[in-house]
């Protein structure tokens, strides 16, 4: 193992047990909000956009079972959602330049929406089961993603600037 793929498999742990921990501050805190944030979503996609879609994919499978492990779900819906997920963010963040900013929300948000969605269809279409609404709240989960999506990428580049010198 080269000491690139050493140091993405370690900023990748990094990521899992950052979004875990907020995760877990997030359902003591407020739990409602979890509905609104997909925590784990904005991991595997801004993983994806740094270090390319196989990266983002396995990223996608470690999150979306570390979240069907503590759900009371059906094991293997996240994780299938998240994996395509962060397949996806990293091929086409690859193919098109999303590194503005206004260009960064877009497709972070369409990636959010891509995996909400996928979510969806999988838990009622395919398992038939009810899908949690809460009023409404899961429906801005999208544009929640995309804002702490572009945050924490821009976070990260600026420490890893700083950093580089």
């Amino acid at each position: 193992m080269t000491s690139a793929s050493l140091r993405d498999v370690i900023h990748g742990g990094a990521g899992l047990i950052a979004a875990f921990l907020l995760q877990a501050a997030l359902q003591r805190v407020a739990a409602p909000v979890l509905l609104a944030v997909n925590v784990f979503a904005v991991t595997v996609i801004v993983f994806a956009v740094l270090k390319g879609e196989l990266a983002g994919a396995v990223m996608g499978l470690a999150c979306g079972l570390v979240v069907d492990s503590f759900s009371l779900g059906i094991f293997g819906l996240a994780g299938i959602a998240n994996t395509v997920t962060g397949y996806a963010a990293g091929y086409v963040s690859r193919k098109i330049n999303v590194l503005l900013p206004s260009r960064m929300v877009v497709f972070i948000g369409l990636m959010g929406l891509l995996d909400f969605s996928l979510w969806v269809l999988l838990t009622s279409v395919f398992f038939g089961q009810a899908v949690p609404w809460d009023r409404g709240l899961v429906f801005v989960q999208p544009l929640l993603t995309a804002v702490l999506g572009t945050l924490t990428y821009t976070l990260i580049r600026k420490l890893k600037a700083r950093r580089d010198g």
